[in-house]
């Protein structure tokens, strides 16, 4: 069996990676030519670790093309094209169809497969437009960047939606070789499995950033508090406070979810919370430098880490970004270090100074913030970070450095 995947991002490589490494003949397809260029090249356009690794060892070498017809010729189509956020906070579903219609004309009949984070009823609305001419189903993924290749390798559960009893049995043959929890469902409401689970993690970030304020007002250890509730195993141990969550999926997730609640009339109180406190939670290190430093015009601040999460370069709706933008508005200076990102944050903001290493970025600062907890800035104790900056003011918002 052959399979298609259109979209070569993080979902698109990570599923051709997947797939390939189980023994099937993969065809990628973008329309991005640098990106497949460097594809072709053996080369990734982003940073994901292993996943150059899974493609050199796959038996059946995978096909990076322009050519999307190819792609779509496939027995299975995996579409993994990307969804972001329109102006009303709801998911832009215009490259999911764009990439059917494609498909439709290259491959009547074809069954396609949405890979793509989309609302649900998208499936459905997918096969009406196309009158029927593609069996359409959703097979969400549950990728964490930094981790994709094990999470596609390893998934700690497939969902498998499809209206279709056929589609169902070719879907879930596919995953036969995988031990891991299965569920096959209506497209419906496997389209609102991955939207609920990422707003439910999105959730639990807003919630231990606001105990993490409220502790800090009170005098109370938010990392003992969240390490004491970790070992409920109704709670568990993965609660950890930060400047705010970010990425490609939680933020646009939570907006696409919210806004579906208000398009039939069911508002989605506790998730408008979410957001508020994450874009409340990422104002809080530019407040506390105007605290503490007065007018910010002049001063000079050091940020370690710009990507959303370790592990990779990811800096879509980082909380990185939106402080570098805060500091240069208020007329500040930014010199950052960051282990993987490098072109991507000068491109956005060209003033943007780029130190070699965290110590260098130090030098001629007026203050420091963390904002990804990178391994490395473990090495450093905060008395001694707070030394080299002229204000003493350092702000860990991600409790990496040594107390």
């Amino acid at each position: 069996m052959t399979i298609g995947v259109l979209g070569a991002g993080y979902v698109g490589l990570a599923t051709a990676a997947s797939f390939a490494a189980r023994g099937f003949a993969v065809i990628c397809a973008d329309v991005n030519p640098e990106r497949i260029a460097l594809l072709k090249q053996g080369e990734l356009p982003f940073f994901e670790e292993g996943m150059l690794d899974v493609f050199r060892e796959a038996a059946i070498p995978v096909s990076f093309t322009l050519d999307s017809t190819l792609a779509c010729k496939c027995d299975v189509v995996f579409c993994c094209v990307g969804t972001p956020s329109a102006a009303d906070g709801s998911a832009d579903l215009s490259f999911v169809q764009a990439a059917a219609t494609m498909c439709v004309e290259a491959m009547p009949g074809a069954i396609f497969i949405l890979k793509s984070t989309v609302p649900p009823g998208t499936s459905r609305a997918i096969r009406d437009a196309v009158r029927g001419r593609l069996r359409v189903a959703a097979n969400p993924e549950f990728l964490r960047e930094g981790s994709a290749v094990n999470d596609a390798l390893h998934p700690s559960r497939v969902v498998i939606g499809a209206d279709d009893p056929d589609v169902a049995t070719v879907l879930s043959n596919l995953y036969q070789q995988t031990d891991v929890p299965l569920l096959v469902t209506d497209t419906m409401t496997a389209e609102m499995v991955k939207y609920a689970s990422n707003s439910f993690l999105a959730t639990k970030i807003s919630f231990i950033n606001e105990i993490a304020a409220l502790c800090e007002a009170v005098g109370a250890d938010v990392l003992a508090v969240a390490k004491g509730m970790g070992f409920d195993d109704r709670i568990g141990p993965n609660l950890q406070p930060g400047p705010g969550y970010g990425g490609s999926c939680f933020p646009k997730d939570v907006r696409a979810l919210i806004h579906l609640g208000g398009t039939v009339q069911v508002p989605l109180k506790v998730l408008s919370a979410v957001a508020t406190v994450n874009e409340e939670r990422q104002r809080l290190s530019f407040d506390r430098l105007g605290k503490h430093l007065g007018d910010l015009a002049g001063k000079r601040i050091a940020v370690w880490g710009l990507a959303f999460k370790p592990g990779t370069d990811d800096i879509r709706d980082a909380p990185a970004v939106a402080f570098i933008e805060q500091c240069l508005g208020a007329g500040a200076s930014i010199t950052a270090y960051d282990p993987l990102v490098r072109e991507a944050i000068i491109k956005k903001f060209p003033t943007v100074r780029l130190a070699p290493n965290a110590v260098a970025a130090l030098d001629g600062a007026d203050a420091l913030v963390v904002m990804t907890d990178w391994s490395e800035f473990r090495a450093y104790r905060y008395a001694d970070v707070t030394t080299q900056v002229s204000s003493g003011l350092v702000v860990d918002l991600r409790f990496v450095l040594q107390r």
